[in-house]
């Protein structure tokens, strides 16, 4: 029977629940499910591959341990989102990382990490040039800007949260996630605006 507080069209949400149950088989199924997101997520906070491996492996770690006291009251992926971000941004914070866009690290790991996070949609070499290029600008103004306006456009942007489940990742109200979101695009926006008068795309 699933729980009255759960929104019946979450089924992560339930598989939480059957693993509340002693259901091995549901955890391992979000495991495959959002191990590849989050740890994508991570990276682009902590700028590091092999960082945000070890990080993902804690977020499923404390998502195991911590499920007694789950509560099905909003989407599954609100509740890891949040896990991950407390995280990372701590790990960030801690490290003091270099530039996310700066290339310093060369392990095969961690380039094909930056290849699945920023996908190439253009089918010739000069369009992957092009698209490799920007795509490092838009890297870097993210990574430029505070944690709060980073966390909430990195997870509006690439996680597609809602401003609502935005908000309780980051414990704060739908207004203030807008107004996150709305400073980090104008920074975008502003960084990337002399690389295209430049005339280099």
């Amino acid at each position: 029977m699933v729980d009255e507080t759960m929104d019946p069209i979450d089924p992560d949400a339930e598989l939480m629940v059957a693993v509340q149950h002693g259901d091995s088989a549901a955890f391992e199924h979000l495991l495959d499910k959002y191990h590849r997101p989050i740890v994508n997520f991570i990276y682009k906070i902590v700028n590091n591959a092999a960082e945000a491996e070890e990080l993902t492996q804690e977020v499923f770690l404390r998502i195991y341990r911590a499920r007694e006291r789950y509560q099905p009251k909003a989407r599954f992926a609100a509740w890891i989102y949040k896990i991950a971000s407390n995280l990372s941004l701590k790990e960030a914070a801690r490290k003091r990382r270099l530039p996310f866009w700066n290339r310093n690290h060369h392990a095969g790991d961690e380039q094909q990490s930056d290849e699945e996070a920023i996908s190439d949609p253009l089918p010739n070499a000069e369009g992957r040039m092009i698209s490799s290029e920007l795509g490092r600008e838009v890297r870097r103004a993210i990574h430029s800007l505070p944690p709060n306006e980073r966390t909430a456009l990195v997870l509006r942007r690439y996680e597609d949260l809602s401003y609502k489940e935005i908000a309780e990742v980051m414990n704060c109200t739908e207004a203030a996630v807008k107004t996150y979101i709305h400073r980090g695009k104008l920074h975008v926006r502003d960084c990337i605006l002399p690389y295209f008068e430049k005339g280099r795309i």
